[in-house]
């Protein structure tokens, strides 16, 4: 190409002005991007935390796959909006009751701070097995304790979530138990929950109402035809996600 001929000398001055028109374009789309819209958050990148999820067979995820459960949807869910978690701990086991979710726990004598954020889903187990009310709000108490001790008494860092009602599953339609007393029941037992979420200033997450609605069809629930799959879990986990933001930024 002869650089110092005419028509060569056009076609880079057209190139030229083209290539400025674009970069001044991008400046201005930059300039004008909404200032609440970071591109990166520095205070979620500053640093990694740690989560523990406990619970029974809803945490543990019954019949999902492991990554799809709510607080490992959870985690990615936060790790695309910066913030990193680089430990999500699960200690919760298909059955537990409260007692023994509590008895696990103590057993395992975890360090004081050993998490910034814990999750605390129990107590189905409780109303199936017909256990009293007074019994499943001491043994909460002792769950909330040893989970605050774990986060330095950082108690909006602990949320409590609220109990699925079983009733509206497959499953729950071929139990011995009347539907509308497993739902009576169930709504007693998360009347303790948030009761011991206000008594200690903890954020409280319910979900119970919603899962009634859709808990129940085919293909949001396992194969059992008792748990909740993916996207049951997914609509959790966002929830959840929230709580973790807005505690982050307090």
């Amino acid at each position: 190409m002869n650089l110092f001929d005419p028509e060569t000398k056009i076609w880079a001055h057209i190139i030229l002005s083209f290539s400025s028109l674009i970069f001044n374009f991008s400046c201005v789309i930059q300039d004008n991007m909404p200032e609440n819209i970071p591109k990166t958050n520095p205070e979620f990148n500053s640093g990694e935390y740690s989560y523990l999820a406990l619970g029974d067979s809803y945490t543990v995820g019954e019949g999902e796959v492991p990554e799809f459960t709510y607080p490992m949807q959870a985690g990615r869910m936060l790790k695309n909006e910066g913030i990193h978690f680089s430990e999500i701990k699960i200690i919760a086991k298909t059955g537990w009751t409260s007692g023994e979710l509590l008895a696990e726990l103590k057993a395992k004598n975890l360090k004081t701070g050993s998490f910034d954020f814990v999750s605390l889903l129990i107590g189905v187990n409780n109303q199936y097995r017909g256990l009293a009310l007074d019994q499943f709000r001491d043994e909460l108490k002792e769950l909330i304790t040893i989970s605050l001790d774990l986060l330095n008494e950082n108690s909006n860092r602990l949320v409590l979530i609220s109990i699925p009602d079983w009733g509206v599953t497959p499953f729950g339609h071929s139990s011995p138990q009347e539907k509308a007393d497993i739902s009576r029941e169930i709504d007693a037992f998360n009347q303790v929950v948030k009761q011991q979420a206000a008594d200690f200033n903890i954020p409280y997450l319910e979900i119970t109402e919603s899962y009634r609605s859709i808990g129940g069809f085919a293909d949001h629930v396992v194969g059992d035809g008792l748990h909740p799959n993916r996207h049951i879990y997914a609509q959790w986990a966002s929830s959840l996600t929230r709580i973790i933001k807005q505690a982050i930024h307090q």
